[in-house]
Order: structure tokens, then sequence, then C-alpha cells
């Protein structure tokens, strides 16, 4: 059993599995939003597959008061797309609604690599809205904007770029989903 004053993000850094299995239900009893960073660190720096599963699993069930803004505030700090992706991969299983963010998460599909705008455009999927006008003609116009840049895009990602431009266009056409 765990004491009292123990650290789990120490915890889950330790090389035995039993300590690190304690400190993922010490955090799951009582962590809280301030150690998303360092939990976050910690996640991109495992190499074991089975610890690193448990930790993406972990990351993708917090569901505490926050949590939304708490991913937002971090994956706008990260500083590069690999980092982001691997963001966005807990995101979309988070199943958390990201709607008012669309903007954000449709600069993310537009670096890096082809990988980057299909997780992006995966969170984008599960958006519930509602959008506002401006919201979704500024996500367009970013979209446009990168398709009319003299850089070479991979066909992948062109297609990625596709498929969103389609989702972000049905989002226009569903009355439902627009903010009166």
């Amino acid at each position: 059993m765990a004491k009292k004053n123990t650290d789990p993000l120490l915890m889950i850094q330790s090389e035995q599995e039993e300590i690190f299995q304690e400190g993922i239900a010490l955090l799951e009893e009582k962590g809280n939003l301030s150690q998303l960073r360092e939990l976050v660190r910690i996640y991109f720096g495992e190499t074991v597959p089975s610890r690193r599963f448990a930790l993406h699993s972990f990351l993708s069930s917090i569901t505490k008061k926050g949590i939304r803004e708490a991913w937002m505030d971090l994956l706008m700090e990260l500083n590069t797309p690999n980092e982001r992706q691997q963001v966005l991969q807990v995101l979309w299983n988070t199943r958390l609604d990201f709607s008012p963010y669309l903007v954000h998460f449709v600069q993310c599909a537009l670096e890096g690599d082809y990988q980057n705008t299909l997780e992006a455009l995966t969170v984008m999927e599960q958006m519930e809205g509602p959008f506002n006008e401006e919201q979704l003609l500024d996500a367009q116009c970013l979209v446009q904007e990168f398709r009319n840049t003299s850089t070479p895009i991979d066909e992948r990602k062109k297609v990625f770029l596709d498929d969103l431009s389609e989702l972000l266009e049905q989002f226009s056409a569903n009355e439902d989903l627009l903010l009166d």
C-alpha cells in the first residue's frame, strides 16, 4: 500500500512495476490537474510499451472538472508537432468535446506531417458544436491559406486536408450546429 506522503509522479517513474502501478492508482484516486504537465512529460519519455499504454489509458480517462481547459493550455504550450501529435492521440481517446477550440485544432492539423493532420481531424470529428460563424470561417480560411502556400504538401496530408475541408463544410451547413 502506498504511503500518504508518497509522490505518485515519482512512483510512476520507478523501475519496479508494482510501484509504477501504485503510482497510477494513487493518481486515479488523488491526482489533480496541476500534475498534468509533469505526467505528460513522463508519458513522452516512457519507452516500455505496457507502461506507455497504462499512462495513455490513464491520461485518456481523466474527467475532473477543468480537464478540457487544462489539456488545451498544455497543447498550446508544446513546442513540437511531434509532442502535439502525441497529446492529440490522447485527446481523441478522451471523448471530450473540444468544440470551442475548433480553430486551435485546425492549426494543429496544418502543422507537422500527415499524422498531425489525422490526429487533429479525429478530434474534430467528435466535436458536437455549436460553432459560431466566425469560428467556422476562420477555420476554413486557415485551411485555404495553407493550401495556397507554395510549400509542397505530402499526398497523404492532402487527403486528410480534403476530409478536413469537408468536415468544416458539414459543420457550416448544419444549422443545428450554429450558434444563433
